[in-house]
């Protein structure tokens, strides 16, 4: 059983016996589930599919929709290389140089030149990162001071959530998420788009939901590493996308 189905089940005494019967269902069958329906899985297991949502939601997803679309992601994510940390410095070396090479690869020229355009005509540059994409963020809205823009990244959830509801077309809006498909970020961004904040978005996965809600994307090569349950995937891409962005906007508008 993957990482992501073992934070599920561990959920399991938190849920009702019909809720159980649901998570059950999805922990044994998650390649079915990953292509079903709500109405087929609920004539399958014989409960409704007001049931279904509910358990997704207890799960901590807006509805069974999301929790698919996660699942289908971390069933991808099984798939991908994973590797297990170790000092042995060659292997970090290795492991180092195939994200950022991969990651450089993918970066499109109009995109960074769009993104320190964003950064230069904002009134405010607001950074979004939860967990362990907030370092990231920190680092990024520091240097972007120092570069004499007005930058912030606040670790607190719920003053995030009071800064996108007060940002404007006029600002600019980053966000940063491995996954991208954390509730925190979405909620933020979906605040973010319908306000019409240009949002650039830095995620470690491709066709989340993250993507669908931004202005400008920018994927980064992350390899998965866990040490037992611990998640020690590296954030070192998205350090260097944004200092990238930063790096751009400081050549293209303030030397001048």
């Amino acid at each position: 059983m993957n990482i992501f189905l073992k934070k599920l089940q561990k959920k399991q005494d938190q849920l009702s016996p019909l809720e159980q019967q649901v998570l059950e269902y999805i922990l044994e069958h998650p390649e079915e589930v990953a292509q079903s329906r709500v109405n087929d899985i609920a004539e399958k297991i014989y409960v409704s599919t007001a049931t279904i949502s509910r358990t997704s939601q207890a799960l901590g997803y807006s509805g069974f929709q999301e929790m698919k679309y996660a699942l289908i992601r971390h069933m991808e994510d099984g798939q991908r290389p994973i590797y297990r940390p170790s000092k042995d410095l060659s292997q970090l070396a290795t492991r180092v140089q195939f994200e950022l090479t991969q990651t450089l690869q993918a970066i499109e020229q109009p995109s960074l030149e769009a993104g320190a355009k964003l950064l230069a005509e904002g009134q405010r540059v607001e950074f979004f990162g939860v967990g362990s994409s907030f370092s990231c963020c920190f680092e990024a809205a520091r240097k972007l001071t120092f570069s004499g823009r007005i930058a912030d990244a606040r670790e607190d959830w719920d003053e995030l959530r009071i800064v996108a509801n007060h940002l404007t077309k006029q600002d600019t809006a980053i966000l940063v998420s491995y996954s991208g498909e954390t509730m925190l970020s979405l909620e933020y961004a979906t605040i973010l788009k319908e306000r019409n904040v240009p949002i650039i978005a830095i995620i470690g996965a491709k066709n989340s939901p993250l993507e669908q809600l931004a202005t400008i994307v920018f994927h980064v090569e992350v390899t998965n590493g866990y040490y037992g349950e611990i998640d020690m995937s590296s954030r070192i891409p998205m350090h260097l996308i944004l200092e990238l962005l930063i790096l751009h906007y400081i050549e293209a508008y303030v030397e001048k």
